[in-house]
């Protein structure tokens, strides 16, 4: 029995939800409980009840002996992709009114796949989230400059007001004037009528000046509207899951994952900063994992039940997105760049009934009914399906023998649906299956690396989520990339993440502005920023003595339309600082659009500043140990007949290894496989395995096996 106290990270993820103990001894205990969609809290005090067992103590213990619960949900995401969000109202500058309906030029088909966007009938413009009947202008205009050219209209406010929560009674208010970022006046004035007006209905206001004090203000509205749109579901759900915690022993507090890498209280978290941040726990254990074993360039790859999600670590930093774009609308936020595909172990593989080609994706049989051999009422065959007649998969070991897979289920769907159908037997129609969704991740992962102007086979892979392994060495070798790290935490390394996230705070804002800047002018802006980051962090009651504070500047050349984001060092600026600055601009261009691109002639813009207070949390002391001997034969438990796509095109007797008997040293050679409880990851012909003194596993792929 484990005893001490914890510190809890859980991910929920769309099949599974992942939970990650640390306790303060070092240790590290990890479980996973089926994602339950009608109500994910279920989900996740399942979870939290299978790695107590896994611990030894009882749920109750964990919880009571518990210093913080982290949690990276998915609710806020699930609830706008189903549209089950408030009933919100706009208030905007009058005459700007139509903003959100016309969107941008390419709003038509922002979000859509090179696949959808090909058929012109259905390319349309989503469903705006506040129709035209809900969007009411007032009276009133602020400058660039923030000079008040039109004072506000109380009396037209006053009555918008009205209308909007009286006669459509909307559930929500998001307000954006045009230059309100700059002075937020006007805007202020608007929220305290509708305090004054409706003191007891205590509806959300999201004002932009205050939530995103950016430019532009398409994706500034869309911030605002989704904010209000989705921060009820996600407070009744967090209201939910506290009381369920409470009831089960635990008085800490919860702490949510947001999109910017960070955690925050779930009373000060915003609902849009919760959006698409499940895969940021992955990035943020990625750049522990990348620190410690001295990877400068990572290519991170999560592959769980639904989805495939690619991120990079560039000289040992993450990326933030250009052009935040959630579930087609473009948005004014930092986000973590990680890009997603449907390519997980649930994608359903069908026959088009046109062209007779096999498809996968990208629909998915989820976490229910799930694949077909989890024999839960799932009829399509998936990627889980093929790997299990493949033999990658041990019907009797999955998630430790706890889920017992059907094979002739698996079997059958795969003939009646795929084989038969295309005239081969079951096997190909597997390796097909197996070969093209290998070759959708490699796809992905190739385009987001050569925009950032390197070669994946500069990077190393980072394979994790529950299905990566079993694919890491067909992609990573059609990329050409030599090595691939798979962790014991690989299974559930975005919980791991999500309980080693630091508390961030981040705060936009525009500052416009030809290099080189004033530097005294910049300075104070800064200041500013710092300063109302200092005071959310002390209003949530936090030590602020040793408050890290990152920056990133967005710049671009004048004329041009789009930014590169550019980390700098904290500091006071001098005159030199901007010129360096200017410098490291213009070397981040050509790094990123090649050699010679670069036009310092043209003058150069700060546009805006992207600023994180950051709070380091306890990171887990990871032990390492002497490398023992090269032979692994202590770990193997046993023969598998296996078939390896592109290999020999017969089933092959392939040794089994158990991950967790693997000490550091031992060399797996090719054509095994090596399981845990919750992850299988397979050597195919031409690779090899090394443990590290961490118990971590590198694979190699030897030259006969790299296309």
């Amino acid at each position: 029995m484990e005893q001490g106290s914890y510190f809890i990270g859980i991910d929920t993820g769309g099949t599974f939800t992942d939970v990650v103990v640390l306790s303060d001894s070092g240790k590290i205990f990890m479980a996973k409980a089926s994602t339950t969609p009608k109500d994910f809290s279920i989900g996740v005090i399942e979870g939290l009840k299978a790695v107590a067992e896994v611990m030894g103590v009882s749920p109750r213990q964990l919880l009571s002996q518990c210093k913080i619960v982290k949690h990276g949900t998915t609710i806020t995401t699930n609830a706008l992709i189903n549209r089950v969000g408030s009933k919100v109202g706009l208030l905007t500058t009058k005459g700007f009114e139509d903003t959100t309906l016309i969107m941008r030029a390419g709003g038509r088909v922002a979000g859509l796949s090179e696949e959808e966007i090909k058929h012109q009938a259905t390319a349309v413009k989503p469903v705006p989230l506040v129709p035209r009947k809900l969007i009411k202008g007032v009276t009133e205009r602020v400058d660039f400059a923030g000079k008040v050219v039109i004072p506000i209209n109380l009396d037209h406010a006053r009555e918008a007001i009205r209308s909007l929560i009286e006669d459509e009674r909307v559930e929500a208010l998001a307000v954006n004037f045009m230059f309100g970022f700059v002075n937020p006046t006007h805007e202020n004035a608007v929220k305290r009528l509708i305090l004054e007006m409706y003191p007891q209905a205590g509806l959300p206001v999201v004002l932009a000046s205050e939530l995103i004090p950016v430019v532009r203000e398409y994706a500034r509205s869309n911030t605002v509207i989704i904010n209000a749109y989705l921060d009820a579901p996600m407070r009744a759900y967090l209201e939910k899951l506290k009381t369920k915690l409470k009831e089960n022993g635990y008085t800490g507090r919860l702490m949510i994952m947001q999109a910017n890498g960070g955690i925050a209280q779930e009373e000060v978290v915003s609902a849009i900063s919760t959006l698409e941040s499940g895969p940021c726990g992955g990035m943020m254990a990625s750049k522990y994992m990348a620190d410690m074993l001295g990877n400068s360039m990572v290519i991170t790859s999560d592959m769980g039940g639904t989805s495939f999600d690619v991120g990079l670590l560039t000289e040992g930093f993450w990326h933030y997105q250009k052009a935040p774009i959630v579930e087609r609308f473009h948005i004014t936020w930092p986000m973590i760049d990680v890009e997603s595909v449907g390519a997980g172990g649930g994608t359903i593989a069908r026959v088009d009934p046109v062209t007779r080609e096999l498809i996968l994706g990208p629909q998915s049989a989820g976490a229910e009914p799930g694949p077909v051999c989890y024999d839960r009422g799932g009829t399509e065959p998936t990627v889980t399906d093929a790997n299990l007649v493949l033999g990658f998969l041990d019907p009797d070991y999955f998630l430790g023998g706890k889920v017992k897979l059907d094979k002739p289920e698996a079997v059958r769907a795969i003939k009646e649906k795929i084989a038969e159908p295309l005239g081969m037997d079951v096997v190909q129609a597997a390796a097909g299956i197996h070969d093209i969704i290998n070759g959708r991740m490699a796809d992905l992962i190739r385009k987001k690396v050569i925009q950032t102007g390197l070669m994946p086979e500069e990077h190393v892979v980072y394979s994790f989520g529950g299905a990566s392994s079993i694919h890491a060495v067909g992609y990573a070798s059609d990329l050409g990339i030599k090595n691939i790290y798979v962790f014991p935490t690989s299974a559930v390394f975005s919980a791991f993440g999500v309980a080693i996230s630091d508390i961030v705070h981040t705060q936009l804002a525009s500052y416009h502005s030809k290099m080189p800047v004033d530097p005294e002018n910049l300075n104070e802006t800064l200041v500013g920023i710092e300063k109302k980051l200092v005071g959310i962090l002390e209003m949530e009651g936090l030590s602020t003595e040793n408050i890290e504070f990152r920056r990133t500047f967005h710049m671009r050349y004048i004329r041009q339309v789009q930014e590169l984001e550019l980390r700098v060092a904290t500091k006071k600026y001098n005159s030199r600082d901007i010129q360096d600055i200017m410098k490291d601009f213009e070397k981040r261009y050509e790094d990123t659009y090649g050699s010679g691109s670069a036009y310092p002639a043209a003058g150069i813009e700060l546009i805006s500043l992207n600023v994180d207070a950051v709070v380091k949390a306890i990171k887990p002391v990871m032990g390492s140990r002497e490398k023992m001997a090269k032979d692994p034969a202590n770990a193997l438990k046993g023969f598998r007949e296996v078939f390896f796509p592109g290999g020999t095109d017969k089933f092959l007797n392939t040794k089994i290894y158990d991950f967790g008997r693997l000490e550091p040293g031992n060399v797996v050679k090719d054509v095994s496989i090596i399981e845990s409880e919750t992850t299988t990851i397979v050597l195919p012909p031409g690779t090899q395995a090394e443990v590290d003194s961490y118990k971590n596993l590198k694979i190699t792929l030897l030259e006969r096996n790299k296309k």
